[in-house]
């Protein structure tokens, strides 16, 4: 588990609005109708589920797609390691938050968006950049089985990353939540 889970790409989660009743009181029908269907119906579960799908491939090719700068490691180990010395942790991407949602909370971090302007990125960059290594590094080392889905990943990233394991590592170390001491 790191302290920088960028991971996961789904979007859009739904809320069921509550009905308050008091015994004896009257009601119109389609108060009552409303109480006996909470939430989305099956047919509104479904589309939501489409779009939701449809929302990770798009982040997911965005993100394998997504150039890292050739100084990624000069610049990325310096800021990772400023952000938890700062005891600062970055927004916890979660499987009912988009690439667009995070970026909107890290911009949302005022001490976080300090660090990130000291070192000449943005909250995009930042996102982009730590998601695309981490999806990047993480099909490197553990390739998945090729599918209509699986993401072409960007080749100079890809050797960006087997050409600097020993950096992409203490990339990893440094981002791991576990880890007590920093390099």
């Amino acid at each position: 588990m790191t302290s920088f889970p960028l991971r996961g790409m789904l979007v859009g989660s739904a809320c069921a609005l509550g009905f308050f009743h008091l015994p004896g009181t009257l009601r119109p029908a389609h108060a009552q109708q409303a109480e006996e269907h909470h939430g989305p119906t099956a047919e509104q579960r479904a589309e939501i589920q489409r779009a939701v799908h449809e929302a990770i491939q798009q982040d997911i090719r965005k993100v394998a797609q997504y150039k890292l700068p050739k100084d990624f490691f000069a610049r990325m180990l310096p800021l990772i390691r400023q952000v938890r010395r700062a005891n600062i942790t970055p927004p916890t991407q979660t499987t009912n938050m988009t690439l667009a949602t995070t970026i909107r909370r890290t911009q949302a971090m005022p001490q976080l968006q300090a660090i990130l302007q000291e070192h000449g990125m943005s909250a995009e960059d930042f996102v982009m950049s730590l998601t695309t290594f981490e999806m990047t590094n993480a099909m490197i080392q553990a390739p998945p089985q090729k599918t209509k889905d699986t993401p072409k990943l960007d080749k100079d990233n890809v050797r960006l990353i087997q050409s600097h394991q020993a950096l992409a590592q203490a990339l990893v170390h440094d981002m791991d939540s576990e880890s007590e001491h920093l390099q």
